[in-house]
């Protein structure tokens, strides 16, 4: 018999840019609602989604690593230090094991090079066996589809890599008052990354209708 894959969890962010201006922190405190799965209820304020999802996956006594990408920026590195807080505090709770966040540093900047940069250094941190939880809320609006690349080709490359979880914050601007924050579970949106690649290469000239058919299995 073939020797067990094991598959350490690693737990995936992009460090907030929201500035600190005149002494008030933009990153607040929130109280985030799960949607679309139960699991990532989280029944405490936080400023990181991420931390609903470590909350959810990593178990008592389990290893597990998270891992910041953080933009060269002041106010990024601020809210690092907030998430080893915060990680720290939940790790206390949970019991799970972790040497804190790792800090991937990289240039902030909304060009092309800067999400190459991103990609270069964060997918040699996924190994064989892993599986990938990743939060896709923070950075500057290329960051997210970086980091998303890096864990697909993860994914596709390395050998028996699952992707955990992927979860998006939103905060509903939409309402007046006090505005909701949700988490979203977003994995299904990888998932069918993968189907309308297939279907890309089939050469299908209908994918939605194909789709509809696929996911009514």
């Amino acid at each position: 018999m073939g020797k067990e894959t094991i598959h350490l969890k690693k737990f995936i962010m992009i460090t907030p840019l929201q500035p600190i201006l005149n002494g008030e922190d933009k990153l607040r405190l929130s109280r985030y609602e799960a949607v679309g799965n139960d699991l990532l209820r989280y029944d405490r304020d936080t400023r990181f989604p991420l931390m609903a999802l470590i909350n959810a996956y990593a178990q008592r006594g389990e290893e597990i690593r998270v891992i910041a990408v953080t933009p060269d920026t002041q106010a990024a590195h601020v809210h690092f230090r907030q998430l080893e807080e915060e990680l720290a505090a939940l790790q206390a709770e949970k019991g799970f094991v972790c040497a804190g966040p790792e800090k991937v540093t990289m240039t902030y900047a909304g060009d092309v090079n800067a999400q190459i940069e991103l990609f270069e250094k964060l997918f040699p941190l996924f190994e064989d066996g892993d599986t990938l939880y990743a939060c896709l809320t923070y950075g500057n609006k290329p960051m997210p589809i970086a980091e998303l690349m890096a864990i697909q080709y993860a994914y596709r490359v390395r050998k028996d890599v699952l992707i955990g979880c992927l979860v998006y914050g939103e905060v509903d601007h939409s309402v007046e008052g006090k505005a909701p924050m949700r988490v979203f579970d977003i994995t299904a949106l990888a998932q069918l990354d993968e189907l309308v690649r297939m279907l890309a290469e089939l050469k299908v000239s209908d994918p939605a209708a194909m789709l509809k058919q696929i996911l009514a299995l």
